[in-house]
């Protein structure tokens, strides 16, 4: 499956089911840029393509995203 945010091809996978079994949604994650999305959502959400560009990452280097934030060391007490 292809992720809507990012375009990577086979990094999506379903993280959860419907309990009931009735197939109604699934949630999906994307492990590249960690994106998550319900098969519930509209159809405008579901395609990128209607989406503000600002939204989408597709062909943005994500490693340069990928910043996190640093974390202060402990404080003694």
């Amino acid at each position: 499956m292809k992720c809507i945010r990012c375009g990577k091809e086979d990094s999506v996978h379903v993280v959860a089911k419907a309990p009931d079994g009735s197939g109604a949604w699934e949630i999906y994650k994307c492990d590249v840029c960690n994106y998550g999305w319900r098969s519930s959502e509209p159809a405008k959400m579901l395609d990128s393509s209607k989406w503000d560009p600002f939204f989408s990452l597709i062909g943005v280097d994500l490693n340069k995203l990928m910043i996190p934030c640093p974390i202060p060391p402990l404080r003694e007490k």
